[in-house]
């Protein structure tokens, strides 16, 4: 009786060992041994995150997931994931959780990715976060697109072929024997005129020969070619004496303007004067104008009576008027 009590306590005492033992190890794989500190991050989609969800820093497991919380602002929810982390663990403040899987077929998990600044996150605090690619929404979206590019490009594109299949194997069977038939006539009146033709170019090939490339037509021929040398050798000429004539001008031009610049004062008043002229002239037009015109009515009275009477350049008196007598 004492034996079997002896091995009932034995194998209890082993049996809560090992409960302890497994209970340490599970906490040891979450994250929760011992005290820990809170923190949390905001994510606009909590897709495979869940209560109990590892969170890992660098890949090193330090606490899991403790709740979510969503948040409504206006149109739009987002949600608050509340993380414990091992008490004492240094975020900093530049760190990144993100939503990641290590795998195809891993469990979704919060890795924490380690800042530079030297500035930590107080517990309590929010770590930055960002959401994670999911790769089968990704491929969702793929095959949807897919499916839109079949239906709207893929299929028109192949209905489109088909229609100009159709086409093509209709002009087949109607339009080519026909185009077949003609092509075969075509050839038979070529092959039937074909030596009558080449005697028709023959015939013109000699006549071109006869009256085109004539010795006439190649002595003029060369003769032009001479005078367009000729000419050109004149051009050249040309061309060098208007340079030479260029050079001349140039020079007189810069004679001109030593002159210009060597008499300029001589040239400025001499414009003075001529302009004082001009205004006294300007000013005693009238008076000129009208001596003038007194001046050519007498010389046109004094001819009048010239004319009438010679004599009066001798000094004789003016003939009687034949009324007076």
């Amino acid at each position: 009786m004492t034996d079997s009590r002896i091995n009932y306590t034995v194998v209890g005492s082993f049996v809560l060992v090992m409960l302890v033992v497994l209970v340490g190890i599970l906490a040891a794989m979450v994250g929760r041994a011992g005290s820990t500190d809170s923190y949390y991050t905001v994510y606009s989609n909590v897709g495979g995150l869940k209560f109990g969800t590892q969170v890992l820093y660098e890949g090193y497991p330090i606490g899991q997931i403790e709740e979510i919380v969503p948040q409504r602002s206006g149109a739009s929810t987002r949600f608050k994931v509340v993380m414990s982390v091992k008490e004492g663990w240094a975020i900093p403040r530049d760190s990144l959780a993100r939503i990641a899987a290590s795998g195809l077929l891993s469990a979704v998990t919060i890795n924490i990715t380690g800042g530079t600044q030297d500035e930590m996150i107080t517990p309590g605090g929010e770590i930055p976060g960002k959401s994670g690619g999911n790769i089968f929404a990704v491929m969702s979206d793929v095959a949807g697109e897919v499916t839109e590019l079949t239906r709207g490009g893929i299929k028109p594109l192949l209905d489109t072929l088909n229609q100009m299949a159709g086409n093509a194997n209709s002009l087949a069977t109607s339009d080519i024997p026909a185009i077949a038939a003609n092509l075969r006539k075509v050839s038979e009146a070529l092959a039937e005129r074909a030596p009558e033709i080449t005697a028709n170019v023959a015939s013109m090939t000699g006549k071109l020969n006869e009256e085109v490339l004539s010795s006439q037509n190649v002595a003029s021929l060369q003769r032009v070619m001479d005078n367009a040398d000729k000419a050109t050798g004149q051009l050249s000429q040309i061309a060098g004496n208007l340079g030479t004539m260029s050079t001349e001008v140039q020079k007189l031009v810069e004679q001109l303007d030593t002159m210009v610049s060597e008499n300029r004062s001589d040239i400025r008043g001499a414009v003075k004067d001529m302009r004082y002229s001009l205004d006294a002239i300007s000013r005693n037009i009238d008076s000129i104008t009208y001596n003038m015109d007194s001046t050519t009515r007498n010389m046109a009275e004094f001819s009048r009576s010239v004319r009438q009477n010679p004599g009066l350049l001798l000094g004789g008196k003016p003939q009687r008027d034949e009324e007076k007598r």
